[in-house]
């Protein structure tokens, strides 16, 4: 039995939750799955899994043969990425975690410059509106739209979007163009739910801050969605203009409010602090700083 495929195996099974997604997820066959675990509880004595017809569970022997396994499992992965990266080569796996619009819209342009330069580099990029822990969820990097809560996490600056409010000439129509955001509370408003501001838009009025608490008709936790919405008449939108502006030049959307400036959303990368960063995440890092600088100049 090789001992190493083995673990690389069990794991994979814990990862994905049944012998079937361990298979998948290894593009093995599930007999062979099924045999390289069992031989592996043989070899060791002990049961390491539970099963039952509707889940996997650990044994608490289990619990700590996967811990142990997965220190060396990735041990090993960095041993071997670090002579290659000492060759001069970047390689390995990273794993990226981005809201999906910013995804979509900006980051993949960036990670096209990235795949070029490093093509020996796999990204496993997961694109969803929530908030990520990179840590708990094993995410080499995530970028983060909005206010920082307070971590151990290393974030880099990448970002400030600017941000207006946009409406449906049919909305305008129908209800009326807000001259100050204060009318803002007999609106009509879209409004973004995983935003860390709570019900508030945030402007600049005779140069002070100005917040205004918005009374949503509707929320999402999408912003393609709210877009959508917008775009048919159902309210008015607080958006980063790298989503409102293509509307805007489509004729589907019109800007409000653009005698008071709003405040710019910021977007950083966030990664775990560690004793040893890897080449391949230092380079992502530093390719995704050098592309929005450059963007923005």
């Amino acid at each position: 039995m090789d001992r190493l495929q083995a673990m690389h195996i069990f794991r994979a099974v814990v990862e994905a939750g049944s012998f079937a997604g361990g298979a998948r997820k290894l593009e093995f066959s599930n007999a062979m799955v099924s045999k390289q675990i069992s031989k592996l509880e043989a070899s060791l004595g002990v049961r390491l899994l539970t099963r039952t017809t509707r889940r996997l569970q650990l044994t608490a022997e289990g619990e700590r043969y996967l811990n142990g396994a997965s220190r060396l499992l990735d041990e090993l992965q960095e041993l071997e990425t670090g002579l290659s990266e000492q060759r001069g080569e970047v390689r390995g796996k990273l794993r990226l975690s981005a809201p999906l619009d910013f995804g979509v819209r900006a980051l993949i342009p960036a990670l096209q410059a990235f795949e070029r330069r490093h093509p020996a580099v796999m990204l496993d990029v997961v694109l969803e509106d929530r908030r990520v822990d990179p840590v708990a969820e094993d995410f080499d990097l995530v970028v983060r739209i909005g206010e920082l809560e307070d971590s151990s996490l290393i974030a880099r600056p990448l970002m400030d979007m600017p941000r207006h409010v946009y409406a449906a000439p049919e909305y305008l129509a129908r209800h009326g163009t807000p001259t100050h955001p204060a009318e803002l509370r007999e609106h009509r408003c879209l409004h973004y739910s995983l935003a860390r501001e709570g019900h508030y838009w945030h402007f600049q009025v005779a140069g002070a801050p100005y917040r205004v608490r918005i009374r949503p008709v509707m929320a999402c936790n999408n912003g393609r969605a709210l877009t959508e919405a917008a775009i048919r008449g159902m309210g008015l939108v607080y958006k980063p203009a790298f989503l409102g502006e293509p509307e805007v030049e489509a004729g589907r959307l019109v800007r409000v409010l653009d005698d008071f400036s709003v405040a710019p959303i910021s977007v950083h990368l966030l990664y775990a602090e560690r004793e040893f960063i890897p080449a391949r995440l230092r380079a992502l890092v530093d390719t995704l700083l050098a592309h929005f600088a450059e963007t923005r100049a």
